[in-house]
């Protein structure tokens, strides 16, 4: 049975669809699944193309922040989850058969920004502005993609050694996206969860940025901040 599960997980020599150093959220709630989706989708030899994958996940992003929006965390929550699951399938999928691409790496980011900004609009409306408490919430939800904004422009790598082997970084935006998502929704306690991550997500970019080793130009911190404005993978 072990031998089994391991085959799941174990690239063949012709495959290339994990990557070699991951986020730990990824590690430990994306892989378990997204990996035997991906296996069972080699099975059947499905023919479906990564970016209508990727175009699956957004109406799950927008059903949670609707949820959000009214109060309704905890199925918000598992919509967050479904669209967390087949944002991680599309890119290994696009990996595994070779239809990597710039239109599907831009298609993900849009996504991704659109579903992050919409489920993050639904939590300050139903946790924040329905408790009087619209400052702290905009304030925090702002801070975020503050950070955000930094980790792509003052970063020359967001990963650095934990330790172990396939682990690269601890916190990052995404982990702070799953907590924010998932767990505090789930928990039920978004107000008091939201700020603790945001603060713990910019702590660890401080970490970060002092830890790297090479620190970016001016030249390099102009290239990132046009790239992320044009939302453009410069090559």
């Amino acid at each position: 049975m072990i031998q089994k599960i391991r085959k799941v997980y174990n690239e063949n020599s012709d495959e290339d669809f994990l990557k070699k150093n991951d986020f730990l959220v990824s590690i430990l709630f994306d892989r378990p699944i997204t990996v035997p989706i991906i296996r069972l989708m080699q099975k059947l030899k499905l023919k479906v193309h990564p970016n209508t994958i990727s175009l699956m996940s957004l109406p799950f992003a927008l059903l949670a922040s609707f949820l959000f929006f009214n109060n309704k965390l905890v199925v918000g929550a598992t919509f967050y989850l479904v669209y967390f699951i087949i944002d991680g399938v599309d890119g290994k999928w696009a990996r595994l058969t070779g239809q990597t691409s710039k239109l599907g790496e831009q298609l993900d980011f849009y996504i991704a920004v659109i579903g992050g900004f919409m489920m993050y609009f639904g939590l300050w409306y139903s946790q924040f502005y329905c408790n009087d408490m619209s400052i702290i919430g905009g304030f925090t939800i702002f801070s975020h993609y503050v950070v955000v904004a930094l980790y792509g422009t003052l970063l020359k790598n967001p990963f650095y050694n934990t330790g172990i082997p396939t682990v690269g970084s601890y916190y990052t935006p995404e982990e702070e996206a799953f907590f924010t998502f998932f767990i505090a929704t789930v928990l039920n306690v978004a107000p008091i969860a939201i700020p603790a991550l945001v603060f713990l997500q910019a702590v660890s970019f401080m970490i970060l940025f002092v830890r790297q080793g090479e620190k970016l130009s001016i030249e390099e911190i102009r290239e990132n901040m046009i790239k992320r404005l044009l939302k453009l993978k410069i090559e």
